[in-house]
Order: C-alpha cells, then sequence, then structure tokens
C-alpha cells in the first residue's frame, strides 16, 4: 500500500532537482593560481575560500551574503603555493577571503587576476574581503595573491601563584596609541586562553604603542606600552595576576622575509605593476581606484580611455578621505574636473554632477563657475593637492601643472572574465 506513495514522492523529488538544475546558473569550472608572500616566496598551508552569491553587484562589506550559493569546497595551499577552487555558481559575486576569517596569520595585501592587479587597504583584509563578479561559465586560472603575516602579540596569563590559566575564560582589552600622536583606540572582548594560558591578538592597528589588560575574576592586570613597528610582531609577553607583569624585557619578534631570490620575471612583473598601478577597491561604494604616473593631465585621460575608465570624480569627503589614506598625501592628482566650462554647466568628465567640492578657497569656488576664453585650447583643470586635501585650479603656465605628475583613475565595474569590448583594451 506505501508503494504509490513512494513512487509519487520520488517523482515528486526528481520534478523539484530539474527545476532547480534549470534554474540554477551555469558553473564555472575553477578559480586557480597561487600565493606568495611579499619575497615572491610560496606560502604553504593557507586555506583559500570563494564564498559567492547570486548577481552582479556585491553587498557592502557590513551585509551579510543574503542569498548566498552553497559555499564551494575551500582550498589549501601546496608545498609550491598552489591552489584550485572548482564548481563556482556563475553568474554571481565571490568574495576571496583566508581562512578561518579574522583569524588567520596571514593577511592579503594584492590580488593579480588576468593580468590586472589590485591593492586591499586595511578594512577589506580583515572584514570585507575582495568582492570581484565572475562572468558566466568563466576559467579563472593564474591568479596571484601576495600575503603577509599579520602583526600580532602573543602572550600568557599566570594566576597569583605562577600556575598558568588553563582553558581559562578572562576579558582581554587591547588599547593603542598612534607613534606620532594623531590618534588612539582600543578593542576588546571575552576571550579563552589555550590550554597553557596563551593568547593571540592580532593587532590591525599597525605601527603603535600598545597595552594589554587582562581581568579575570575581579583581578585586572595591565602590561607595559609595548611599540611595535610596522610588520613586527611580539612573542613572550606575560601577565601574572595579583602581582607585576613579568615583562622587563620582553621577546620581540621581528618577521623578516625569506632571502629574495633574483627572479628576472618576477622582477619585470613588479616593475611593470609599479609603474601601472595597481586597482584599489573602494568597500563603500565598490568602485576600483588607481593611481598612474602621467607626463600631462591630456596623456591621464588617454590611459584611463583605454582601460575602460575615467579620472577621478570625488563625490563625498568619505570618498576623498579614503582615497587620500590609500593613495597617500605626498604627492597632487589630476581629477576629472574643468573649471571654466563654456557650457555654463558644471560636472565631471564623465557626466556626473558635481555634489561635493573642496576648494583651496572661496575664489576658486567662483571659478569653476565661470567661463574662460580659450578655454578649448588651453582649460583650466583641476587638481586634487594631497599635502591639503585642497582642489585648486592649474591655469595654463602654473607651476602647480608642473609639480602634478600623477592621476587617479577610477572604474564602476570589474566583472573576470567579461569580452573586453574592441577599443578597450589597455594599451600597455
Amino acid at each position: 500500500m506505501k508503494r504509490p506513495y513512494t513512487t509519487h514522492f520520488l517523482v515528486f523529488v526528481g520534478s523539484v532537482v530539474l527545476l532547480l538544475a534549470t534554474a540554477l546558473p551555469s558553473v564555472a569550472a575553477s578559480f586557480s593560481g597561487r600565493v606568495v608572500d611579499e619575497a615572491g616566496q610560496p606560502v604553504e598551508g593557507l586555506i583559500i575560500a570563494l564564498p559567492s552569491f547570486p548577481g552582479n553587484t556585491p553587498p557592502h562589506q557590513h551585509q551579510r551574503f543574503q542569498g548566498m550559493f552553497p559555499p564551494v569546497q575551500p582550498s589549501e595551499t601546496d608545498a609550491t603555493g598552489a591552489f584550485s577552487i572548482k564548481n563556482i555558481v556563475t553568474p554571481s559575486v565571490s568574495r576571496l577571503r583566508l581562512f578561518p576569517e579574522r583569524n588567520s596569520d596571514y593577511e592579503i595585501r594584492s590580488v593579480e587576476i588576468e593580468g590586472i592587479a589590485f591593492y586591499l587597504d586595511q578594512h577589506q583584509q580583515h572584514f570585507g574581503g575582495f568582492n570581484f563578479a565572475i562572468a558566466p561559465e568563466t576559467d579563472i586560472k593564474n591568479v596571484e595573491i601576495t600575503v603577509r603575516l599579520r602583526m600580532r602579540i602573543r602572550g600568557r596569563v599566570l594566576s597569583a601563584d605562577g600556575t598558568p590559566l588553563h582553558n581559562a575564560q578572562v576579558n582581554l582589552m587591547v588599547k593603542h596609541r598612534d607613534i606620532d600622536g594623531r590618534g588612539s583606540g582600543s578593542s576588546g572582548g571575552t576571550r579563552t586562553l589555550d590550554a597553557d594560558g596563551y593568547f593571540v591578538d592580532y593587532v590591525d592597528d599597525g605601527a603603535a604603542y600598545y597595552t594589554v589588560t587582562v581581568t579575570y575574576q575581579g583581578q585586572t592586570v595591565e602590561s607595559e606600552e609595548i611599540l611595535l613597528e610596522e610588520g613586527q610582531r611580539m612573542d613572550g609577553l606575560v601577565l601574572k595576576l595579583g602581582g607585576e607583569p613579568e615583562q622587563a624585557k620582553p621577546e620581540r619578534v621581528v618577521v623578516a622575509p625569506p632571502p629574495r631570490v633574483h627572479d628576472p620575471a618576477r622582477f619585470e612583473a613588479a616593475r611593470k605593476r609599479e609603474r601601472e598601478g595597481m586597482w584599489a577597491i573602494n568597500p563603500d561604494n565598490r568602485h576600483a581606484y588607481k593611481m598612474i604616473r602621467c607626463d600631462s593631465r591630456e596623456a591621464a585621460q588617454e590611459r584611463a580611455a583605454a582601460q575602460g575608465a575615467h579620472l577621478l570624480t570625488i563625490n563625498d569627503k568619505a570618498e576623498q578621505e579614503w582615497l587620500l589614506e590609500v593613495f597617500g598625501k605626498r604627492e597632487n592628482f589630476w581629477i576629472g574636473l574643468t573649471a571654466g566650462s563654456k557650457a555654463g554647466k558644471q560636472q565631471w568628465d564623465n557626466g556626473e554632477p558635481i555634489t561635493y567640492t573642496n576648494w583651496i578657497s572661496p575664489q576658486a569656488a567662483t571659478e569653476i563657475t565661470k567661463s574662460t576664453q580659450g578655454n578649448d585650447a588651453n582649460p583650466n583643470y583641476v587638481v586634487l593637492v594631497g599635502m591639503t586635501g585642497k582642489w585648486q585650479v592649474a591655469r595654463p603656465g602654473s607651476p602647480l601643472i608642473r609639480m602634478t605628475e600623477r592621476a587617479i583613475l577610477e572604474k564602476e565595474n570589474f566583472i573576470i572574465g567579461a569580452p573586453v569590448p574592441e577599443g578597450e583594451v589597455e594599451k600597455r
């Protein structure tokens, strides 16, 4: 009597599977490449993960993946640094991550895909990951991920009698103050020590003075200030409850890259990346930006067009602050704005309206709305002055023109594996 119901159930399940199979997007064969450190040496034993979700637009870095596809199997790098992730559902947006999330001993510095190099800022490395869209049925090969060891403090907590706190839950607080005195901050929460009383705290605030405070069952102990330079790690910190911290001369471990082996091909590739710049993804608007060297503003425009990009538009204060944080404040940059439009309609070179300005003076602010005689032959372009963060008009013959040798390019969308239309192939 039960057999017909079983048959009907199997037919129903088969129909659902068939519908899902026909409704699901296509599958990309693989995402493969290798992981190296900043010296170009392979990194073994790193777990590379690639969670993905449908569509071509990644969510904000603080949003969860809504409608995420079933995760593909992560890949662990072998002795040559090689990895391979298969069966990625496409079209989709994938997020390149190192596992375990937020607790990996390494951080991603840059990613090179299809000859395009991307730089990851501090926030992306630890919170947003690297988002990129994958075109349907695309094999992505020869990816190169460059990583470095994260800065950290590793310490041990002892009870008043000198025995380690085995597997104890403590409250751990780490404070930092910048070396140049510009700022400070703190982070912390409940931590579980390991069987020998050790903890590891990754410090993602860069070079600074650090102070570690541990509280356990009403007892608190605080370390002395620990100076960590960029790239340094500290092991050997000992904190004893009910007494002074035993760290008069703690062991500081400076992580040095392995001996550099001269590789002409890698050397030339590194020089090429330096000349052409690396794309950086802004996690807030998901646009890509690149700083380039250029002989003139016109040359920068030509290179932007050749790469399917445009000269920088700045739409709000947060965007400009992020740009100066990533590309530095020592340079001047050509941006996509021209002062003195004959048409009288002020807008960015890419056609967007002007929603934010940061002029050096009220006079410069009014000049942008004036029509200039001979504007077509000798336009007054605009420069972002890195030292001040202000915008300044560069009139023909102005020393500011000679002092501006860089520009920032901007691109809205990167879809890996998408065909490149004719005329948009980057000129090398």
